[in-house]
């Protein structure tokens, strides 16, 4: 069966699940780089959003033999989670002088993203694309994003300057930027997994103390730097970990970082999400870090996070980013 069939599928059972209240519909979603995902939307009577239910992992766990009813309970408790409890009021996007505080802007390839960009007002940086979104502050959609067309840009009266300078001051604001060695981030990163593990294993236990948790990460983080070689790495990103990779166009914070570290400063593209800076001490290979790179996106990334297959240096004397390989 492929995925379009299984689509088909889950659409008539929903339906039959769901009764008359709501319409069951499949669409095809193109996400960053081209990415082409099926979708189930449960759209309820009297509510204006429903959230993009992705099939792909239902649809594997299908292929490896999960009975089709268990796939079904499991798209179920999903949408559970991800619905609505009624409609937001989105009137507010029809005005610029409403949305103007809330547009940020965001890094993608360029290349990877023609299509997409033939719709989108954006600015060229390197190999890369500053598109723009607004964020929608509903408490109840957490981190929802509206992407930015051209189309938009003509119902509010604005051009792409006011877009981009408005974005340039809002970005910094709303998503502050920080960087850390790649250690605390991976402390960070272990003591959650270890803190949702546990609610998971135990629902029925007292949840232990944050500190635990950081505790038993960091032990679990000498354990890892006892078998490894130590490496100068920083991490770049949002506080939210959210498209930022978009930092490098923050004013000022690889020059702030250079005199700090008192180096020029290798990037690395890991994600939209983030990106990964280490000294230029001399020490390193160039060719090898770009290598290290295009094996990450290759092996470890989702392909609609990937941001580029490229290495760029940041050149402190002249305060611009030269890209090396890519």
């Amino acid at each position: 069966m492929e995925i379009e069939e299984f689509c088909r599928k889950v659409k008539k059972e929903l339906e039959i699940r769901m009764g008359g209240e709501t319409t069951v519909s499949v669409r095809k979603i193109v996400k960053n780089n081209g990415i082409v995902l099926n979708s189930i939307i449960i759209a309820e009577k009297g509510k204006n959003v429903s959230p993009n239910l992705y099939m792909e992992e239902a649809y594997e766990s299908f292929c490896k033999g999960e009975p089709f009813g268990s796939v079904l309970n499991g798209i179920m408790e999903l949408y559970g989670e991800c619905r609505l409890k009624g409609s937001l009021d989105m009137g507010f996007f029809m005005d610029y002088a409403k949305v103007k505080d809330r547009v940020v802007y965001k890094l993608i390839n360029r290349k990877k993203n023609e299509k997409l960009l033939e719709e989108l007002p954006y600015v060229p940086f390197l190999d890369l694309a500053v598109v723009f979104y607004c964020c929608v502050l509903e408490e109840e959609l957490n981190s929802a994003t509206v992407m930015i067309y051209k189309e938009h840009l003509a119902m509010w009266g604005i051009t792409k300057k006011e877009l981009w300078e408005d974005a340039g001051r809002n970005t910094k604001r709303l998503l502050p930027a920080r960087i850390l060695p790649i250690e605390e981030l991976m402390k960070e990163i272990f003591a959650q997994d270890l803190e949702q593990e546990f609610a998971q294993a135990k629902p029925e236990e007292r949840m232990p103390e944050k500190e635990w948790f950081d505790r038993a990460a960091g032990q679990m983080l000498s354990s890892l730097r006892e078998s490894q070689s130590s490496l100068s790495m920083y991490v770049a990103g949002n506080r939210n970990r959210l498209f930022g990779a978009a930092v490098l166009l923050y004013e000022g914070l690889l020059t702030e970082f250079s005199k700090k570290i008192g180096h020029d400063i290798f990037i690395l593209p890991s994600s939209i999400h983030e990106i990964i800076l280490i000294p230029d001490d001399g020490t390193r290979e160039r060719r090898r870090l770009w290598e290290m790179v295009c094996e990450i996106n290759r092996t470890q990334l989702e392909p609609e996070d990937i941001l580029a297959d490229s290495l760029y240096l940041f050149l402190a004397a002249k305060g611009k980013i030269e890209r090396l390989y890519g």
